[in-house]
């Protein structure tokens, strides 16, 4: 099976240089399009746990990152109560260089399972744990 992988939705995102980032505002009954991009992310990385082949595991590991580059589109809705425009552009560049380090280790788990490397996988998986936290623990109300 040959895999393709194109950075063209990665390269669009930094060629628009995030100019059109917008909170993920909600109304209460609707989770905000951050935390559904968020939630495929979340999903996608704890079905790993359960899926037995290398095709299972890379189809996953594409599901997250493209919810992973989705999820550049908006901002954390805690964003709008950030009045000192710098303190905004601050949160901002912190929260997507999170989503891109994010990323990167998404596909160096793409190529661990590649490779076979199970032991680098959950090494990586734990990274991504990792990111998590900080990210939940920063932008997160």
């Amino acid at each position: 099976m040959k895999l393709h992988f194109s950075l063209k939705p990665l390269a669009v995102a930094f060629a628009m240089g995030f100019g059109m980032l917008a909170p993920a505002f909600a109304d209460d009954d609707e989770d905000t399009p951050l935390a559904k991009e968020m939630s495929v992310l979340s999903k996608s990385l704890k079905k790993l746990r359960k899926a037995e082949t290398t095709e299972e595991k890379i189809k996953l590991v594409h599901a997250a990152q493209a919810s992973t580059i989705k999820s550049l589109e908006y901002i954390p809705e805690m964003f709008a109560q950030i009045k000192d425009a710098k303190e905004k552009a601050k949160a901002t560049a912190d929260y997507k260089r999170l989503m891109g380090l994010t990323y990167v280790d998404l596909c160096a788990l793409e190529i661990a399972y590649l490779e076979g490397d199970e032991d680098k996988a959950d090494e990586l998986k734990s990274k991504l744990k990792g990111l998590k936290k900080e990210g939940h623990r920063k932008y997160t109300e």
